[in-house]
């Protein structure tokens, strides 16, 4: 049986490959935060068993999707607001459940995860550091506060684009969302800024010809080259703003052998056997690495270049699933 830890809701990742596995009528569990409040769960720590919803999971379970899981919940409380006193309350349980959460991880720790348990977050200066340790180029970061040194590393670089350091969410207000995209720092903005300001990430802006995002499965390469126009080049940073627009065109590519190579080095020394690899080819013809997400979104280059890369998701976890089952059979 396949676990697949998942969002209840906003995770367009999981849907198409629970779809696949419905298709070949493969025995799956897909289990959320919330399930953990309203279905029976037992974890044992005399013999490590994992119990939910009547099923022994470290038992039938040899292969588990995450696709994102942790998160804080609105926990609805008996006898009404008490105010400052609730919201400690629910910020407290939601530690509990992250302890919980934790914990059940740690039992089912000697499973086949994808991504592997210990990497479904990574830090993104040290990714960039590890990728220079393999070789590839990076281009040149800085973690500041102050505008003095922001201002220094302007000038070595010439033109910098703002990042967040960590994964950002989305925020909504009434009927509009906002979110935060890596931006070029203009003028005008930091210019705006006082001497010391919040820590953020600011990174040299390499002038692109073209950006590759990469979905790396089990030594698997899915490479699309995304071409955009000139104009939205000039407009906008982050690729993301402009996936939809018409003008933006997603070609089926093949990275260099060397650039294979040195993601395959990357993927190892990060401990990854998933992700969504982000690449700017240069307009001096070299190729930069930017990032990688150990849970990014891979239906893009999956639809737009008939990669079909959740079915491929599917059979990966299917043929592992078989595998260890076996195994697991023999020795017991």
């Amino acid at each position: 049986m396949i676990l697949i830890l998942s969002y209840k809701a906003y995770e367009q990742g999981t849907d198409p490959i629970i779809e696949w596995l419905l298709y070949y009528n493969y025995p799956f569990k897909k289990v959320v935060i919330e399930d953990l409040l309203s279905t029976p769960l037992s974890l044992d720590s005399q013999n490590g068993d994992v119990f939910f919803d009547g099923i022994n999971l470290s038992k039938e379970v040899q292969v588990i999707f995450y696709r994102r899981f942790k998160k804080n919940i609105p926990i609805r409380l008996e006898g009404g607001d008490l105010g400052s006193v609730s919201k400690k309350i629910i910020r407290e349980s939601n530690y509990e459940l992250d302890a919980l959460v934790d914990y059940m991880f740690f039992l089912l720790k000697d499973k086949y995860w994808i991504p592997k348990c210990e990497s479904f977050s990574v830090n993104k200066e040290i990714v960039l550091k590890k990728a220079r340790e393999v070789g590839l180029l990076v281009p040149r970061s800085i973690v500041t506060n102050s505008k003095c040194k922001l201002e220094k590393f302007e000038s070595e670089v010439k033109k910098i684009v703002y990042k967040p350091i960590d994964q950002i969410s989305y925020y909504t207000i009434g009927p509009y969302t906002y979110s935060c995209y890596t931006t070029e720092i203009k003028r005008s903005i930091k210019n705006s800024l006082p001497e010391i300001f919040f820590p953020s990430l600011f990174q040299e802006l390499i002038e692109a010809e073209y950006e590759i995002r990469t979905f790396f499965l089990d030594g698997e390469f899915f490479s699309s080259a995304i071409i955009r126009s000139q104009i939205s080049l000039n407009h906008n940073i982050d690729i993301k703003l402009d996936f939809n627009k018409v003008e933006t065109d997603w070609v089926n590519y093949t990275l260099p052998r060397d650039i294979k190579r040195k993601l395959v080095a990357l993927m190892k020394k990060l401990g990854l056997n998933t992700g969504s690899i982000d690449i700017i080819k240069g307009i001096n013809g070299k190729f930069y690495f930017i990032e990688v997400n150990p849970v990014g979104q891979y239906l893009a280059p999956s639809f737009l270049c008939n990669y079909n890369i959740d079915k491929r998701i599917a059979e990966c976890l299917i043929e592992k699933d078989k595998n260890l089952s076996q195994l697991y059979q023999q020795e017991t």
